[in-house]
């Protein structure tokens, strides 16, 4: 019989991984059926919902969140926990009041293609998503994207900074 220590850690993260990115789409498939024109306006509340974990998860692993750099360094670390090794990005700013990252591999964006969704209808969810957790990690700061993979760009450019 097998255990599940048997299956190596590893593996059983990548299973995890691939469902957690794999289900919004198989929800998103039939709600957007159902629900019509409110679609996007729904799933965006739904995503800003789940942001709001991130505090949570954070102060339970110790995670700094005292500055930009700190949230976003955060932010990353949490997505990578979640969403498994296929998140990929390089910090190109990164200081007391901003940092700035290019994500160059989004395992959403990946699930999206494999299911041969509509790129650009990941964004407002993502968007939505990505401000709730760094908003969540310290209200001080907020986050943006200047790009998206999801909209035709080569990578995304995501800002976090101090709120004006």
């Amino acid at each position: 019989m097998v255990d599940i220590g048997d299956i190596p850690a590893e593996v059983r993260w990548e299973i995890a991984a691939k469902s957690a990115t794999s289900m919004p789409f198989a929800y998103s498939i039939f709600f957007r059926k159902v629900v019509g024109d409110r679609f996007e306006e729904i799933v965006k509340q739904i995503w800003v919902e789940g942001g709001k974990e991130a505090k949570g998860l954070a102060q339970k692993l110790k995670l700094p969140t005292g500055n930009a750099k700190d949230v976003d360094d955060t932010w990353g670390i949490l997505s990578l926990v979640l969403y498994g090794p296929e998140i990929k990005w390089e910090t190109v700013e990164g200081g007391e009041n901003r940092a700035v990252d290019m994500i160059t591999g989004c395992p959403f964006l990946n699930r999206a293609k494999e299911m041969g969704l509509e790129l650009k209808d990941l964004f407002g969810g993502c968007q939505a998503y990505s401000r709730s957790m760094v908003e969540n990690l310290n209200p001080k700061y907020t986050q943006r994207f200047a790009s998206g993979m999801c909209l035709g760009a080569p990578y995304c450019e995501s800002i976090v900074e101090l709120k004006e």
